[in-house]
């Protein structure tokens, strides 16, 4: 799937700014304490020495911890708060009623903000993705015709190493089950998102009617822009969206 515009650029964007944001950051704060750490002497013994951590006065340390300290509880604290709340929207709105082209433009807003404060940053070779998901929401017109024909039930992709499994379980028994491979790009890049994939086995299940070995028929990349242990969204080089959760396993 081809990422869209709105999504792929903004998202990057943001995840670069916070990365760079965090580094000048952190560069500042280096710069500071050495300063004080280096520049701050103290007369010992009839000569002026470096003052060290060890030495310095109670008040340096504490000043240091409180400002610095502060910051980043707060800002981490704003992060999570932000990221539940965007996770909470993200869910309603695919879960409310409506047309897929109605709701794709809003879904679209949320993953634009909610993509850079994803915990993971290298989610295409995170151990995270392993699991089995439940679909919640998808653009991908074939998947969305049998929920339209009320054809299909559960709905769910599983990733178990490089193997990957998609099945559109019926209501009235049976399956479509699709099978294929992983692999990871090469080269990389700096943020490691894109998963490519080609389908080399699919079956029909029709129930009491029998099961048959179809073609398969598929390749391409999803990219995983936002990734947690209870949340996954995707883009894919077909221009879709797709929104998942983590299968409950009783």
């Amino acid at each position: 799937m081809v990422l869209p515009l709105g999504i792929s650029s903004s998202t990057r964007r943001g995840n670069g700014s916070i990365v760079a944001e965090h580094c000048i950051r952190g560069t500042m704060r280096r710069a500071l304490i050495f300063l004080v750490f280096s520049f701050s002497l103290v007369r010992r013994n009839g000569a002026f020495q470096p003052l060290t951590y060890a030495s310095a006065p109670s008040f340096i340390i504490d000043s240091i911890r409180s400002i610095f300290g502060s910051e980043d509880a707060s800002s981490s604290a704003a992060d999570g708060n932000r990221r539940s709340e965007l996770k909470t929207a993200l869910l309603d709105e695919s879960r409310s009623g409506g047309s897929v082209k109605d709701k794709r433009g809003r879904i679209e807003r949320i993953i634009e903000d909610l993509a850079p404060l994803s915990p993971v940053r290298d989610t295409a070779t995170s151990p995270l993705l392993q699991k089995e998901w439940l679909l919640e929401w998808t653009t991908e017109k074939e998947i969305n015709l049998f929920s339209d024909w009320n054809i299909s039930g559960e709905i769910s992709q599983a990733i178990d190493g490089n193997k990957l499994s998609n099945r559109i379980e019926f209501k009235k028994g049976g399956f479509l089950g699709v099978s294929g491979e992983l692999s990871l790009p090469d080269g990389g890049g700096d943020q490691m998102l894109r998963t490519n994939f080609v389908f080399s086995s699919a079956t029909l299940d029709l129930g009491r009617w029998g099961s048959f070995s179809v073609p398969p028929i598929g390749e391409g990349w999803f990219e995983t822009l936002y990734l947690d242990d209870t949340l996954r969204v995707d883009t894919n080089s077909r221009d879709d969206i797709l929104i998942c959760t983590p299968k409950q396993t009783y």
